[in-house]
Parts: structure tokens; sequence; C-alpha cells
């Protein structure tokens, strides 16, 4: 039998995990099963100070806590776990997809079409389980439909959430957050503006800036001033991240629909480059379960590389190319900073570090979910010399 976190990752993935963390693979996937302990958000300095927005929350019912690393971030503790990994409560059960089951799992309510299937008999009122496809226990909860109404509703509260596994703040209904007060973003990833360290005279290009977090996170350290491109090969994602740059009151962003691959076309000479890369995503959490493996990580790697090679080109002799992933692999780590150093880009040390330093290089930052109860990260920062 598997333990409990294990079944959640396919044996090759756990196999190169042994052979890259050793004795800590175990806990790694412990905590990746797990969401975030402490689920960090980011005060809108362009709108509000932190002291202002923790009164608010407060007012709002929540207990804010200060983050002592970032002066602009805002951390709350999860609740959980409410049960047990073997609990069974023996209750009708209600099967919802991935994404659903996760933001129960979370402390969500179930919405009707997050529902796959549903014991017939369920009439609403009725207490019920929430399994994820594979049959994990995510939540327990008040039907409130029938279960032929779950089935095909293509909206409405299917089921009432009253126990989830685990507990973090639910926020996009605040006023605070209508009011774009906020950011939802990991710690990690606020690390990545600071490790950047833009300034107000520069040209920012973010290269996968989609949803937008750190690319109005850099806007905000800039004051609105200067100018950053950001680009995403989305048009979906790009809309998205213009909604939120609106909520937020970010001004100094120049949006670009285009794959970044193809920056040099634009012809400019960036100060400061992010490349927050496509990735493999390993670090994310929670993982109800994992379906990538190390044969993902090699091509995943190989394509990161096409973004890098972009970004070189794109970037003014003496500027910054900040690299960061939500991954935990190394070849799409350490592997790539060797493979940026080999076009001769310097290393640099990094202004805020708060993580471990890498695999065989230190001045590289990492995030371990088990270690720094933080998604798992990656951050490398470069000057062009």
């Amino acid at each position: 039998m598997v333990s409990g976190y294990e079944e959640a990752f396919p044996a090759e993935l756990r196999e190169y995990y042994r052979k890259l963390f050793g004795e800590e693979a175990g806990e790694i996937m412990a905590s990746l099963r797990t969401p975030v302990e402490k689920y960090y958000i980011r005060v809108n300095t362009l709108k509000t100070s932190r002291e202002k927005l923790m009164r608010i929350l407060r007012r709002e019912g929540l207990k804010p806590k200060r983050s002592p690393y970032i002066k602009e971030g805002i951390y709350f503790e999860r609740e959980g776990p409410n049960f047990p990994d073997d609990h069974e409560p023996g209750l009708p059960v209600v099967r919802a997809n991935k994404f659903a089951a996760e933001s129960v799992y979370q402390g969500a309510m179930l919405y009707a079409p997050g529902v796959l299937q549903a014991d017939k008999k369920i009439k609403p009122g009725d207490e019920v389980e929430i399994r994820d496809p594979r049959g994990l226990l995510v939540g327990i909860g008040i039907a409130r439909m029938s279960a032929k109404e779950m089935v095909v509703s293509t909206r409405g509260l299917a089921v009432e959430v009253t126990l989830p596994k685990f507990r973090l703040p639910s926020l996009s209904e605040l006023e605070s957050f209508k009011e774009g007060l906020f950011y939802a973003q990991s710690l990690p990833s606020m690390v990545v503006a600071h490790v950047l360290e833009p300034s107000e005279e520069e040209l920012i290009v973010d290269m996968a800036a989609a949803p937008g977090g750190k690319t109005s996170h850099i806007a905000q350290l800039m004051q609105n001033r200067g100018e950053i491109i950001a680009m995403d090969k989305s048009k979906n994602r790009l809309k998205k991240m213009e909604g939120e740059l609106e909520r937020l009151g970010v001004k100094n962003v120049k949006p670009i629909h285009m794959d970044s691959r193809r920056l040099p076309e634009l012809g400019i000479e960036a100060d400061k480059i992010l490349l927050d890369a496509p990735c493999t995503a390993l670090g994310i959490r929670p993982k109800l379960w994992e379906s990538r493996t190390p044969k993902d990580i090699e091509a995943t790697a190989r394509y990161q590389r096409h973004f890098i090679n972009a970004a070189i080109k794109s970037l003014r002799r003496g500027g910054v190319l900040v690299y960061s992933t939500c991954t935990l692999s190394y070849e799409e780590n350490e592997a790539n900073v060797k493979y940026i150093m080999s076009k001769g880009l310097k290393l640099e040390e990094q202004s805020l570090f708060i993580g471990s330093s890498g695999m065989g290089i230190d001045e590289v930052q990492r995030f371990y979910p088990n270690r720094h109860l933080t998604q798992g990260f990656f951050i490398a920062r470069f000057r062009k010399v």
C-alpha cells in the first residue's frame, strides 16, 4: 500500500524526487498535497497602506498577520486538516471534478458545473460527502440541489460546504478586494519583483505576464511610473489581466498580445526583463494529484530555452534578467541557470533572500513547500555584461 500522499504522484516522478531530494522527498510530496500553511496577499500600495488594509480586513471578519519579510505582505493562517485522511463519514457521495475538488479542499463552496456525479437519492437538505474523481474525501456539506439538478445544472450552488478538509479565507467577495486594495499572491512570487529591483525610469518587460500578479507588483514598486511591457500569447488571459490592472489602478503597463519567444521582433532594448517561465508547475499547492512525469520536465526545460534566448537578445548591455519558475525540478531551474551563464550572463546575488540556496549554486533562491511553508518556487538574477 502506498502511503497517504504518494498515490498523488506518478511512480516515475516519485523516483525522480527521491533521486533529487533524497530523504526529504517524502516530506516535500506530503506538503505539496496540502494547501499552503500561510496564505498570502499583497497590499496594493497604489491605493492603501498595510496598516489601513489590516484594519479593513479585521472589520470584514478576517485575522490578517503582517509578513516579517515584505512590507506589503499580509498572510492568513490555514485552518485544518479538519478530519484525518482515512475519515469515512458514510454519507451519500457527490463527486467533483479536479478543479472544483481542489477548491472545496481549501474551503470553497461546490457549484453545479463542478459536479461529475451524485448518488441518486440525494435531495436538498441532505448531508453529503464530497470526493475528488479518485475518491479522496475533500469536504462535507449540505446539498442545496437534488442529485439530478446537480448533474445537469450549469449554474448555482450544489453543496454548501460546512466542513472542508482545510480552510483558507475566501477573499473575492470582499469589498476590499473589489476596491482593488490587494492581490492574492504567494510569498515567493512577491519576492520576484523585489529581486528585479525595478525603478521608475526603466523600460521593463514581463514576458509571461498574465494574470498580472508580478506585473502589477512591479508597477506598484515603480509607483505607476516608467513603462512595463506585459506580454502573453493567450488573448483570454491578457483580457483577464487588463481587468485586474484596472481593479488595482495600474496605469504604466502596456499589454501586448504575442508569444514572447518573438520578443526580439519588437526591436526594443529593455533595462530589465522578468521571465517567469512557463513550467511544469510542480511546486503549486495543493496537488490532489500530479500528472507530470520526468519526460514533461525535460521537454519543458528545452521549451524554456527559446524564451531565454529571446530575453537575452532583447536586454540592453548592463541590463538585468530575472528568471523564475513555480516548479521543483533541476532541469527547469539550475540547469537553465547554467545555460544562461553559458550565454555570457553573470549570475548576481539577490537583494531579498529568504529561501534556500540552489543545488550546487549558492546565489539562486529555492523555496521548498516543507521548509518554507510556501509553494515550491525558484528565482535567479543575471546581468548582461
